[in-house]
């Protein structure tokens, strides 16, 4: 094991390698949080736009299609993009705060991957904030409490990482109808917004 390597070594050297070490999982925690909130907090988090590729001169098939590049884009390319940053977002919560049990853990990132692709549909600023405030608070939390740098403590945790696995579908689930909560109801403010704006139209026009 790495910490038995380390054990063997002298105590100048022992620290050298233990800062180095964390340092680097604490510049690879922090890139990762960089990227997490800058792309947690936009509303529109998937850009494909499958539906550029619906070419149909008919209206039906053209509706038709753009119903299966919505379920390609929200029900299926969603899921998978929100299990990636949610799973790491668990695995490093795990890693820095030791004393989280792993219901905990799970509970955390859940709630903070919720509620920020909540507060995207409200203000992006407002998620960007949130969806970096919570890690990086644990991460300052984690390297002032005492055992942080201990090498066989941080791998006991990454022990316990599979363990994440089997529980995280049902939180992935919450996360992702919530999130088609949202955007049903996005549309359908915007779809009253439009027929608010064409209604009003030829009032402006006779004003002229």
């Amino acid at each position: 094991m790495l910490e038995d390597f380390f054990n063997t070594l002298s105590a100048e050297t022992n620290i050298f390698l233990t800062l180095s070490f964390f340092t680097a999982v604490i510049v690879i925690y922090s890139v990762f949080v960089f990227f997490f909130y800058r792309f947690l907090a936009k509303k529109n988090i998937i850009e494909f736009n499958l539906n550029q590729y619906n070419q149909y001169s008919s209206q039906f098939l053209v509706k038709v299609f753009a119903v299966v590049f919505y379920v390609v884009e929200y029900v299926v390319l969603l899921p998978v993009l929100t299990f990636f940053w949610f799973a790491i977002l668990s695995i490093l919560i795990l890693l820095l705060a030791k004393d989280m049990n792993i219901a905990t853990v799970l509970l955390v990132s859940a709630a903070l991957v919720t509620s920020s692709r909540v507060a995207s549909y409200l203000n992006e600023d407002l998620a960007k904030d949130l969806a970096k405030m919570l890690p990086f608070t644990l991460l300052v939390i984690a390297i002032t409490t005492t055992g942080f740098f201990d090498i066989s403590a941080l791998f006991s945790r990454i022990g316990e990482i599979p363990s994440l696995f089997s529980k995280i579908p049902y939180y992935l689930l919450f996360i992702v109808a919530i999130e088609l909560i949202m955007r049903a109801v996005d549309f359908v403010h915007s779809l009253v917004q439009s027929t608010k704006a064409t209604e009003e139209e030829p009032e402006v026009e006779s004003t002229e």
